[in-house]
């Protein structure tokens, strides 16, 4: 498998969902935490690209990590919307960015996006109810 860029990190699985998807890592960048992966069968539908589920999950912990890190306060998703705009196969390597377009007492609006090998691959949209001081241990490098 290829090598992982520069700056990204490890993620110690907290729970089954990680597990299941490890490994990740992360890049944390100021206020914002890149996740990352290189995409395995453990991610794969049956024809060998990356499972829509999988896409969701992940782009749910990237905003929900950054909507935590860029707000101080974490809580679950209320509504997330996504956009497959290209596929990944076993072997690239897969990026998320995610931005907090908007911040109201009880809520974090999001988006983020995934490439594969730097092709954009997935767009997704997501609000998240601020409720929790952050907590370390959810995941951690």
């Amino acid at each position: 498998m290829a090598d992982v860029p520069p700056g990204f990190r490890p993620i110690n699985p907290v729970d089954g969902v990680t597990q299941a998807f490890a490994p990740l890592y992360r890049r944390d960048e100021g206020n914002h935490i890149s996740l990352g992966f290189h995409v395995g069968p453990q991610h794969c539908n049956p024809r060998g690209h990356c499972h829509g589920g999988t896409w969701a999950t992940l782009a749910d912990l990237e905003m929900g990590m950054n909507a935590c890190t860029m707000t101080g306060r974490g809580g679950p998703t209320v509504t997330m919307t996504l956009d497959y705009l290209g596929a990944a196969v076993v072997g690239q390597w897969v990026e998320g960015k995610a931005r907090l377009l908007r911040q109201t007492p009880k809520m974090a609006f999001m988006d983020c996006t995934f490439t594969a090998d730097g092709e954009l691959a997935l767009r997704a949209n997501g609000i998240f109810r601020l409720k929790w001081a952050p907590n370390p241990d959810v995941i951690t490098g």
